[in-house]
C-alpha cells in the first residue's frame, strides 16, 4: 500500500514544477555566488559559512512553498477527494513528506556538489575537502525533517496561503538566529536549525573548536521534537477530513 502511494504521488508531481524546481533552484543558486565569489575578498571560511547560512534561511521559505503547492493539487482534484476517499490516509500522507524528503536531500547534495566544484575547481578558491560541505549539507537536510512536517499539516489544515505564510516567517526567524540575537535561544526554535546548525558544524569542522560546545546540546533537542513531530503527523493524518483546508 504505502509503495503504491509513494508510486501515486509520483505521478501526481509531474503535473507541477516541483521536480523541475529542485534542479532549477540549486542551478541558481550556485551560479549567483559563483558571480559574485568571483570578484568577493571575503576569505575561504567567511565564503563557506555565508553560502551554507544563506541557503539555510531560505530552506523553510521554499518548504513552505512545496508543501502548500502539494496541498493545492489535492485540492484542485475534486476538493481532495483521492485522499478522503482512502481507507489509510496516514500512508498516503507520509508518502507526500517523505517524496518531499527525498527531493529535497537530491536538490541539497546536487547544490553542495555544483558549488564546491564552482568554489574549488573553477575559483580555485578552496582547500576544504568535499566531505565537510556534505556533512554540513547531511545536517541541514535533517534539521528540515520536522519543518516538512509541520508544513504539510499546515498545508492541508489552513490552507497554502498559512503554509507560504508560515514559510516566509521562518526563513526570517532563521536569518535572525544567525546574529548574535540567537546565540542563547536558537536551540529552542525548531525554525533556526537549517540555518544554525550548518553554521555551528562549519565553525567547528572549520576550525573554531568551541563552537562544538553550543552545538551539543541541541541533538537530544532535536531528536525529541522530530520524534514528537512525527507522532503527531501520523495520528493528526489519521484523523483528518479535509474539513479545515480553506484559502
Amino acid at each position: 500500500m504505502f509503495r503504491k502511494n509513494l508510486h501515486a504521488d509520483l505521478l501526481k508531481m509531474k503535473g507541477i514544477p516541483i521536480l523541475f524546481a529542485h534542479v532549477l533552484i540549486p542551478v541558481l543558486t550556485c551560479g549567483l555566488f559563483f558571480l559574485y565569489y568571483s570578484f568577493s575578498v571575503w576569505n575561504e571560511n567567511t565564503k563557506i559559512i555565508a553560502f551554507y547560512q544563506t541557503i539555510g534561511a531560505g530552506f523553510p521559505v521554499l518548504i513552505g512553498i512545496f508543501t502548500a503547492s502539494i496541498m493545492e493539487q489535492e485540492q484542485n482534484a475534486g476538493g481532495c477527494q483521492n485522499l478522503l476517499t482512502l481507507q489509510k490516509k496516514t500512508a498516503a500522507f507520509l508518502s507526500k513528506v517523505l517524496l518531499l524528503l527525498i527531493f529535497s536531500l537530491f536538490s541539497i547534495i546536487l547544490t553542495t556538489v555544483l558549488f564546491w566544484f564552482a568554489f574549488s575547481k573553477i575559483l580555485g578558491g578552496s582547500t576544504v575537502s568535499i566531505g565537510i560541505y556534505m556533512m554540513a549539507a547531511f545536517l541541514m537536510w535533517c534539521s528540515s525533517i520536522p519543518l516538512y512536517i509541520w508544513q504539510t499539516v499546515f498545508a492541508f489544515r489552513f490552507g497554502k496561503g498559512v503554509s507560504i505564510g508560515a514559510g516566509i516567517v521562518s526563513g526570517l526567524v532563521c536569518a535572525l538566529m544567525l546574529t548574535n540575537l540567537g546565540i542563547f535561544i536558537w536551540k529552542y526554535i525548531p525554525v533556526s536549525w537549517t540555518g544554525r546548525i550548518p553554521y555551528m558544524y562549519l565553525k567547528t569542522a572549520l576550525g573554531e573548536s568551541g563552537a562544538i560546545n553550543e552545538m551539543e546540546p541541541v541533538m537530544p533537542i532535536y531528536c525529541i521534537f522530530t520524534v514528537m513531530s512525527m507522532v503527531y503527523y501520523l495520528w493528526w493524518a489519521f484523523h483528518w477530513t479535509g474539513n479545515k483546508v480553506s484559502e
